[in-house]
């Protein structure tokens, strides 16, 4: 599968939440005034780094951390120490939940990755001030300041709390808003283009009914169909139980280049396949009751990708959360081998 990681959109995306929260950590106070760890100053800017890891995966949530940590070092006063001490800790946090994300989305995913990151950051924590940035402080201000041991010390259980209270305020402001952002940045990146359709004809195929007399028809014109997909496609496959839903999609993996056997994913919710033009992803929402069941694992979340080509059994049973604009392909059974097979577009 051709996949370009550094398009335009992702170096936009980049951009934005890099400066963003470059601006979001200038505005950071002392947690501890008043203490050894009155050097500790929270702040909110780790917020952009873990939307960059749910959103677009774990490398661009460490890119976006550099890109940050090296702006602050234009007006840093620790010559650079700790922006990397910084990105060290940041990338021990983001990294789980966000790998753990690209495997299974949903809010109990998002929770347990959350979770770990916490107890990740404040282990890093804990390491990286002890053999990285007490010692090189404490050896550039030697005249006012402890041995690095001694300063670990006296400042141990600040650190925890710190980390602790710092992760923790990070994960309650992004969860209620990952998933918004995502779908604005959808938005805002949107293929401005409508289905391709003219003449009466959705990717070539004619808008009317088709029969086809076998497996292997059916296939071939599903076949034909995805032929002239670009991405970002959804397609809401209608049918009764055998009608040949999973047929079609056999048709679709192989216009895409997907070399792996295609099958029902009733049990899973949802099979993700690599192809060589697109990545498919095959949804089956018959044991979901609602949109809300679909949010909650994340199933939505895989409309409408760029590089994806989403399809959908059973697709009125999460009315709610489907995109506004799909291909339909209804089937109806006539025999043991004859479909007929009807295609509409809304966009």
């Amino acid at each position: 599968m051709k996949n370009k990681y550094f398009t335009p959109q992702r170096i936009t995306t980049f951009a934005m939440l890099a400066a963003l929260g470059y601006v979001i950590s200038l505005f950071s106070f002392a947690l501890f005034p008043h203490t050894p760890a009155n050097f500790l100053k929270l702040d909110f800017s780790n917020v952009t780094t873990l939307l960059a890891g749910y959103m677009l995966g774990p490398v661009s949530a460490l890119l976006v951390e550099a890109i940050k940590q090296a702006l602050c070092c234009i007006t840093s006063l620790t010559f650079g120490v700790g922006e990397i001490a910084n990105f060290l800790i940041t990338s021990a946090f983001v990294l789980v939940p966000s790998i753990l994300y690209r495997f299974k989305k949903g809010i109990p995913s998002v929770l347990i990755g959350m979770s770990i990151g916490v107890v990740l950051q404040i282990a890093a924590a804990l390491l990286f001030n002890r053999v990285l940035t007490y010692p090189i402080y404490c050896f550039v201000f030697k005249e006012f300041l402890p041995s690095a041991g001694e300063l670990f010390k006296m400042t141990f259980g600040l650190l925890i709390a710190f980390n602790a209270i710092k992760a923790v305020s990070v994960c309650i402001i992004t969860l209620p808003i990952y998933k918004r952002l995502s779908k604005a940045m959808k938005w805002l990146f949107r293929d401005r283009k409508s289905v391709a359709k003219s003449n009466n004809k959705v990717y070539n195929i004619p808008m009317e009914k088709v029969v086809t007399k076998s497996a292997e028809e059916t296939e071939k014109l599903a076949e034909n169909l995805a032929s002239g997909f670009k991405g970002g496609e959804t397609v809401l496959l209608v049918g009764d139980l055998g009608a040949g839903k999973t047929v079609f999609a056999k048709g679709v993996a192989k216009a895409l280049g997907v070399k792996d056997d295609v099958k029902s994913p009733t049990f899973t919710l949802s099979c993700e396949y690599n192809g060589d033009k697109l990545r498919l992803v095959h949804i089956d929402a018959y044991r979901l009751k609602n949109g809300e069941e679909a949010e909650a694992c994340g199933l939505n979340e895989k409309f409408g990708n760029s590089d994806t080509v989403t399809l959908i059994e059973w697709p009125y049973q999460i009315e709610s959360v489907l995109p506004k604009k799909y291909i339909k392909a209804e089937i109806v059974r006539l025999g043991d081998n004859e479909r007929e097979i009807t295609f509409n577009v809304k966009q």
